[in-house]
């Protein structure tokens, strides 16, 4: 059984994969901030900050849309179920990265664009032709390259970021069938209630004071992800999924640079080619598609 697919509407690759890079950026560095903090707090704590301050941030769009506004949709369920899936993808990826540099990390968790092309498939309709799958596949060989299985990177938290990139394949799944009917800003509304909801049940559990500092922080993480998902939701308007998703693997690219201002975590060798064969294969797959619809 399929979902409906999503209606036709103009598609612009180009402009949506610069979108998907940049939102992918905004998410790179809400985890380099969650990084400085996790040692300190929970996970479930810091997930509550990031989605409590996005909520309060949403108010910007109130005066234009109003509640009704700002509360519209079609899909209730799927967006509750998105904004759940987030939550746990959320919380995931912060206590990876409490225990695995950044890049470790993303380089785990870049089995989710694999996902998404066969979700897509399976529940969106969406044909996905050899030389796309040949791209998708070069951007997970660079992420083997990366992680060299067998080195130690694929230790017990690793099931973290796996964690998360099955949740982050059903969201961005869920996203494109979403931006064929709604609209981003009540998108972005559902999903951060959702957030802000779920966390505050477990919240008096795991509290603990924030200082000034960490207050700032949490609400910088709450800006941050506000931008990243609707610039995400954006480029799902634009382009379809199976074309998006494999320029989620310039994420590695951003953590080894944050990794390394931050962190002082230096790349080796394997980790700049593999983040290289990665590019190359985002490049190929933007660059067979514009070829397919000039011929088609």
């Amino acid at each position: 059984m399929t979902v409906e697919a999503p209606a036709a509407r103009p598609e612009h690759p180009l402009r949506a994969i610069l979108i998907m890079v940049a939102a992918v950026l905004c998410f790179t560095v809400l985890d380099f901030m969650a990084k400085f903090l996790v040692q300190d707090y929970s996970v479930f704590q810091l997930a509550w900050g990031r989605y409590g301050f996005n909520l309060l941030f949403m108010a910007v769009f109130l005066p234009a849309l109003g509640w009704r506004g700002l509360t519209r949709t079609s899909r209730l369920p799927v967006q509750l179920g998105r904004g759940l899936l987030l939550v746990i993808a959320t919380s995931s990826i912060f206590a990876a990265v409490r225990f695995l540099p950044l890049a470790d990390t993303y380089a785990i968790s870049f089995v989710a664009p694999v996902m998404v092309v066969a979700l897509s498939i399976t529940l969106l309709g969406e044909t996905v032709d050899r030389r796309r799958w040949l791209a998708i596949f070069g951007g997970f060989l660079g992420v083997l390259v990366v992680i060299r299985p067998g080195s130690g990177v694929m230790s017990w938290p690793a099931i973290f970021p796996l964690i998360m990139a099955t949740c982050w394949a059903l969201y961005q799944v869920l996203t494109r069938l979403l931006a064929a009917t709604e609209q981003p800003v009540p998108t972005l509304f559902y999903t951060t209630l959702v957030g802000t909801v779920a966390t505050s049940l477990i919240l008096p559990a795991v509290w603990i004071p924030p200082t000034a500092a960490v207050w700032a922080v949490m609400a910088a993480m709450g800006l941050v992800g506000m931008l990243g998902h609707l610039a995400l939701f954006h480029a799902f308007t634009l382009a379809p999924a199976s074309l998006l998703s494999p320029f989620i693997y310039t994420q590695i690219i951003w953590a080894i640079l944050l990794g390394y201002w931050g962190f002082g975590d230096v790349p080796d060798g394997f980790t700049l080619l593999g983040s290289a064969i990665v590019v190359v294969s985002g490049i190929f797959l933007l660059h067979s598609r514009q070829k397919k619809r000039s011929t088609a």
